[in-house]
């Protein structure tokens, strides 16, 4: 399971703060460090730097304090990364991608649909009603969508990601 959960984290960290993030993060930097000292060390842009960092800060694997340089006058940031945060971002995220999931079943079950047949636009019932069954884009047919399939990959999506908020307790 930690080979599975440490490539979950990766995954997630590349998505929110891309390669650059995914190689700080690599790093395995125990304390502090700057924005400036990790641009020079990685001969990156030290903007592209901050990015990744106020990224991995959003997601909660990062912190700074700022402290003002008696010299420059400037705020400087001084940087952490939150290892022992893993499981926890990791599980905060996947309970927020159930919920998306959950919502979403919970919407398709409840709702007809109807689309265009040149796929212009999905609709409810009621507004294919209103439309004339007659897409808004094209004017073509509107014809009913069963979005059964479409319905059991979220469910099968969802109990995969149970299983993983299972095993990363």
């Amino acid at each position: 399971m930690v080979a599975k959960s440490e490539e979950l984290v990766r995954e997630l960290i590349e998505r929110v703060a891309g390669d650059i993030g995914l190689i700080i993060y690599a790093l395995n930097i125990n304390g502090e460090f700057t924005d400036e000292e990790i641009a020079m060390r990685l001969g990156i842009e030290i903007n592209d730097v901050r990015r990744a960092l106020f990224a991995l800060y959003e997601l909660g694997l990062a912190e700074y304090r700022r402290q003002k340089d008696e010299d420059t006058g400037w705020m400087e940031y001084y940087w952490k990364i939150n290892y022992d945060r893993e499981r926890e971002v990791l599980r905060r995220e996947l309970m927020k991608t159930k919920r998306k999931l959950e919502e979403k079943i919970e919407k398709e079950d409840s709702t007809v649909y109807y689309i265009c047949i040149n796929g212009c636009v999905k609709i409810s019932y009621e507004q294919a009603i209103e439309m004339g069954f007659t897409c808004p884009r094209c004017s073509s047919p509107l014809e009913y969508l069963d979005n059964t399939l479409a319905v059991e990959k979220v469910r099968e999506e969802l109990k995969k990601i149970e299983e993983l908020l299972r095993e990363i307790v």
